[in-house]
């Protein structure tokens, strides 16, 4: 194929640039493309003369060499994933060295600031160490999504994994460490340092749990990616045994043509032969049919092959095994033994190919094909028994009656912390119980963060709301024993307060599992039926809700659940936007709405924090404004301009011209009539002049 090249000017020497896109010859894996330059002069007289540039190949890697690169950047993606979690223990160990180093001092001496500014350069490295984590794991799914095929479930998954990536560096933490960095600089008090490095801790103890959820989600991911291309390959080698199966018994039916053909012509020597030019005619015909027919030693090559697959499919279910043993995986892949039934099945379907005995072969190779499709039946088995896991979900339904529980015992502990004096007994007492309350939702957050290693939709707003309530029981144990009764009583309200918000966020997750697994919805709010709300409508229903809550005489757990509610819907409305201009943003198109998702957190820290302010309200008149615009931009985008609607326009209104000659000639004859009237009785004039208005108002 050539394409021409238009360049720009006709001098000896010139640089040009011309974009080709690959895409369009739709190459599939281990093609190659061979192409060249060449260019002419102008030489009119002597003729036009050519010199040419020397071959350049362009090729697609095969689909093993594929996979193998696939999987080795895999590897690559969990190891960074593995390095910045070790940076972040690293970092949160160092941050409580420091804690310990400063606490108690009026100044700092060389060491100490050298420690701070140490442990400045361990989060800047951290953080470099997420960036280049998050574009080497899309760099991953670019390459999965260009060079395989993955089902919706493991797409959503990705997107969701990624998302997480995304949502490791946070601004508040990073403001936190400038606030440090300024006051080393300044050669502040230590005690406001010490305070930073407080909030410090509970933030890296954050990164540390969501680092840890990333990992585990991503080897579930690679395990769930691996067993989906073990089915695909699967699949296509029974394909491949079933239609090398029909070539078999064409030749063994073909076998039986020929005895039965060699008899016919024993008793049909006297037959006549008539028109020899079409037997003739049939010869090449028939020498090509011969040719394409199969023969057994191209089956029993073909045979080999389709065994070499399943050793390789063997080494993938090792491979899958192992994984599964990392993960603790219950479901069991296909046995050794299955495995080697199968090759033995193949080996003897090869052998009597090489043996000329097609019909033994066939029996064989229907059994390799039993075979294959029970393994088949076993590995969607497990694809299936991951999507619904009924499991976690129980699980989840019991944390979220614990941590019912729990809020109930906080509360009547309150109560009853706020009757006792400091010298009676009973505080003893209800101080142990408030360590009770401490080791109990301790229990529950295990139980919690094993299920969300387990469930990549759920949100990083948990772990968060998590780290709250560790902090706050912390601190209600701190001054329960130190006898600050009043400190305590608050923490312990902070506490139950996050205790409820969890509990409603969970209760929310769950519902949205449920309904998705009643309506086999391949992801949250997919294949509903029914037309959604838009965001801009959902955003105004939260900023009213948020106005009537501020105006509102609401409190206690009712004001709690609210807060917890508005919250969690908020950071909906803000992942719904983040997809929307994610995939604007794949598209090449305007990225709607700019930086309302980080403007979307800040109201959603608000509400956390129970608290709805004026600079809230504003901020959230302004999401609401651009947030429209920014749909209707979107609109404006999606629409065809082939059917671009216009509104009316006034056009002037333009006589013929033999008309106007027609109307100039009748006017002539109306104003002759005028100058020139008739000798009439005044009561026909009258009427005359009547009849003249009447025209000249018609015309």
């Amino acid at each position: 194929k050539s394409i021409q090249l238009t360049l720009q000017s006709a001098g000896s020497q010139q640089n040009f640039f011309y974009q080709w896109n690959v895409d369009s010859l739709k190459l599939t894996p281990g093609d190659k493309l061979t192409y060249h330059l060449q260019v002419w002069d102008n030489d009119g007289v002597n003729g036009r003369k050519s010199t040419r540039s020397a071959n350049y190949i362009f090729s697609l890697p095969g689909e093993e060499e594929l996979k193998t690169n696939i999987s080795k950047s895999q590897q690559s993606t969990e190891s960074k994933i593995d390095q910045s979690l070790r940076k972040a223990k690293d970092l949160k160990e160092s941050i409580d060295e420091a804690q310990q180093k400063l606490r108690g001092k009026q100044n700092l001496d060389w060491q100490d600031k050298k420690m701070l500014e140490d442990l400045i350069q361990q989060k800047q490295k951290l953080d470099q160490a997420i960036n280049d984590l998050q574009k080497e794991n899309q760099l991953l799914e670019q390459k999965k999504e260009s060079f395989s095929q993955e089902s919706e479930r493991i797409k959503e998954k990705s997107e969701q994994i990624q998302k997480l990536m995304n949502e490791l560096l946070d601004e508040e933490t990073k403001k936190l460490f400038q606030e440090l960095e300024k006051l080393l600089r300044e050669n502040s008090d230590p005690s406001q340092m010490q305070k930073i490095l407080d909030k410090m801790d509970r933030k890296e103890i954050n990164m540390e749990k969501e680092l840890e959820r990333t990992l585990e989600l991503f080897k579930q991911l690679q395990y769930d990616y691996k067993l989906e291309q073990a089915i695909d390959a699967l699949k296509e080698e029974r394909e491949k045994q079933e239609k090398l199966l029909e070539k078999t018994d064409e030749l063994t039916g073909d076998k039986k043509n020929e005895q039965k053909d060699s008899k016919d012509n024993k008793g049909g020597k006297d037959a006549d032969s008539k028109d020899n030019k079409d037997s003739k005619d049939n010869k090449d015909s028939k020498s090509k049919s011969e040719e394409e027919k199969p023969t057994p030693e191209k089956l029993a090559e073909e045979q080999e092959e389709l065994k070499k697959d399943s050793e390789k499919f063997e080494e993938s279910m090792k491979d899958l095994k192992k994984m599964g043993e990392e993960l603790d995986k219950s479901e069991e892949t296909p046995s050794d033994q299955k495995m080697q039934e199968l090759k033995d099945s193949q080996q003897k379907s090869k052998e009597s190919l090489e043996q000329g005995k097609p019909k033994k072969s066939a029996e064989q190779q229907k059994k390799s094909i039993s075979q294959m499709k029970q393994m088949q039946e076993q590995l969607e088995g497990m694809q299936n028994s991951m999507e619904m896991d009924m499991a976690n979900l129980e699980s989840l339904r019991q944390i979220i009656h614990g941590l019912i529980k729990l809020s109930y015992d906080q509360e009547n502990l309150m109560k009853d912390f706020a009757q006792v004096q400091q010298t009676d007994p009973k505080y003893i007492q209800l101080s142990q119980n408030q360590l009770k309350i401490k080791d109990d939702s301790k229990v529950l957050e295990d139980s919690l963060l094993a299920v969300a290693k387990k469930d990549a939709f759920m949100g990083s707003v948990v772990t968060k709301e998590i780290g709250e309530l560790n902090d706050h029981l912390d601190k209600a144990a701190t001054n329960i024993k130190e006898r600050r009764k009043g400190n305590a009583s608050t923490e312990m309200q902070f506490s139950m307060t996050s205790i409820n918000n969890l509990a409603l966020m969970l209760n929310d997750h769950f519902d949205m599992m449920m309904n998705m697994m009643a309506n086999a919805m391949p992801s949250p709010g997919k294949g509903k039926k029914g037309k959604q709300p838009s965001l801009g409508k959902l955003q105004q229903q939260l900023n009213q809700q948020m106005e009537q809550l501020k105006n509102g005489g609401k409190s206690g757990r009712q004001l709690s659940e609210e807060f917890a509610k508005m919250a969690a819907e908020q950071e909906r409305i803000r992942r719904a936007l983040q997809e929307m201009q994610e995939k604007m943003k794949k598209e090449g198109g305007k990225i709607p709405g700019g930086d309302l998702p980080g403007k979307m957190e800040q109201t959603e820290m608000d509400l956390v924090n129970k608290q709805i302010t004026e600079q809230t309200i504003r901020r959230q008149n302004e999401i609401i404004t651009r947030l429209l615009e920014a749909e209707k931009s979107m609109r404006e985008q999606n629409q065809d301009e082939e059917r671009k609607g216009e509104s009316a326009k006034e056009y002037n209104k333009e006589i013929p011209r033999n008309f106007e000659e027609y109307l100039r000639l009748k006017e002539k004859e109306v104003e002759l009539l005028k100058t020139i009237p008739p000798k009439l009785f005044p009561y026909y004039k009258k009427e005359v002049n009547e009849y003249f208005k009447r025209i000249g108002t018609k015309d």
